[in-house]
């Protein structure tokens, strides 16, 4: 005899699977439709305007003159606007007008581990469809960051790629700082000196305050979200009972989802997936502040990068080939505690949106337990480590930075920690918030963000919705 509801169950598990599928496939297209549009995006003056910390208004020229007294100008941006990556282009190319050859650009988009082949793309060595092959660039690369790289290639300066390895940050967010003593010495290199200092209170509070607003964000999304799974996987039971009254069950229709569509599900509800740029990271902080100007979509995205990252396989062969040849050792590093380059306070990192049942702890843990605020901690301790460490080894350098604004918003987080390794180091801070009325200087929100804040028109079409990685 047929098993009707055999069938119709199997049935009903090929279509959800089929479903998953499709909107992930939709997902990658506007994502990647909403990098292209970006090009489009023509930035004029009147596009924004530039005041300093106070809210006086000022000028491309005031910047200028206050670079040239600078050792090292934080750009903080917002991932997807626009405004953000002209001034960065702006501000990189005043840098070396006024720096000459003692200009580098640092970046929060690419990690230590790769900073060998960032080298071998400047220097020519390879093409640039195997530099981005290798490199795990943002999906925004191309319209957002490949014109800084490419202008310091021109120019033949060095480009920093600053970042602690997601992987590792992950390892904090799981089981707590502590948990990098186990990595090696080539693994070590990658991250900032151990131990990395704790953040300080300014910025924990900071972090409190936002996280309380993005984990409430969050818990709203997530049941908005598992309510519109229910009714469509109800309204798909009822369409599909014949007679024998065949019920798929109370839970969502992910949970029959095994195999290959059980990613594509995790996508569309947002479980298991790295806020982390990067990664909730500094973006999602932003979305607390900036609603309208960015989007907590954007990390959602990879769950556990050692999962779901996305370098190719040739990257990952030669980077294993690479590391077994101890190629990647750098020059000077050493963990030390009596390294000419203290360690000290420190600030966020992109962290890890894991399933709620295994959630971390959101506060600082020196000690076993898992700590998102540890995780942002260790990255930025790194990028200030790696910025330190090339003024170290070549004198008389000056570096400009460009990473997620909660990293510098208030001079806390890397600019912390700089100060820490390379006391005395030359700092300016450069804010760029989105704003629907950029001609009015919000003195709650915006005092003290920056050394200057630049209010850019939120109105203008972000440079993508949602990154893919």
């Amino acid at each position: 005899m047929v098993n009707l509801k055999a069938i119709i169950s199997d049935l009903t598990d090929f279509i959800v699977r089929l479903s998953a599928s499709f909107f992930a496939l939709v997902f990658f297209l506007s994502s990647a439709l909403n990098v292209v549009a970006q090009e489009s995006v023509v930035i004029t003056e009147g596009d924004y305007r530039i005041y300093t910390s106070e809210g006086q208004p000022a000028t491309l020229d005031d910047i200028r003159e206050a670079m040239g007294v600078a050792e090292v100008v934080f750009v903080g941006e917002l991932h997807n606007d626009p405004v953000s990556h002209y001034i960065e282009q702006v501000v990189l190319k005043d840098w070396y007008s006024t720096h000459g050859s003692a200009a580098a650009l640092s970046l929060e988009m690419f990690s230590r581990d790769v900073q060998y082949i960032v080298d071998e793309y400047l220097n020519d060595l390879i093409s640039e469809s195997h530099f981005q092959l290798s490199s795990s660039p943002w999906s925004n690369y191309e319209t957002d960051y490949k014109p800084l790289v490419e202008f310091a290639k021109a120019n033949g300066f060095p480009v920093i790629a600053a970042n602690a390895p997601r992987r590792y940050s992950n390892m904090v967010t799981r089981m707590g700082r502590g948990a990098l003593n186990g990595l090696s010495d080539q693994a070590l290199s990658y991250v900032a000196p151990q131990p990395y200092g704790a953040p300080s209170a300014a910025y924990k509070a900071q972090w409190d305050a936002v996280m309380a607003e993005a984990m409430a964000e969050m818990m709203a999304a997530s049941q908005e979200t598992s309510a519109k799974m229910d009714d469509e996987s109800h309204e798909m039971n009822h369409e599909m009972e014949h007679g024998e009254g065949h019920e798929m069950g109370e839970g969502h229709s992910c949970d029959m989802m095994e195999g290959e569509g059980e990613h594509e599900c995790e996508m569309m509800e947002g479980e298991g997936h790295e806020m982390g740029e990067g990664e909730m990271d500094h973006e999602a902080m932003h979305a607390m502040h900036h609603p309208e100007g960015s989007e907590m979509n954007h990390e959602m995205e990879h769950g556990e990068e050692g999962e779901h990252d996305e370098e190719s396989e040739e990257h990952k062969m030669n980077h294993e080939m690479h590391m077994a040849a101890g190629a990647h050792a750098e020059e000077g590093h050493d963990s030390g505690e009596g390294h000419d380059m203290e360690h000290g306070d420190e600030a966020e990192h992109k962290m890890d949106h894991n399933e709620e049942a295994e959630m971390p702890s959101v506060g600082s843990s020196q000690h076993g337990g898992g700590s998102m605020l540890d995780a942002q901690a260790l990255w930025d301790a790194t990028m200030a480590w790696s910025i330190a460490e090339l003024m170290t080894r070549k004198p008389g350098s000056k570096v400009a930075h460009m990473v997620g604004g909660f990293h510098v918003e208030t001079g806390t987080g890397t600019p912390e920690h700089l100060a820490q390794y390379r006391p005395g180091t030359k700092m300016l801070v450069i804010s760029v918030q989105s704003s629907l009325d950029i001609h009015t200087f919000d003195s709650d929100e915006h005092t003290g963000l920056g050394d200057f804040v630049i209010l850019g028109d939120e109105s203008l079409p972000r440079t993508y919705d949602t990154r893919t990685r």
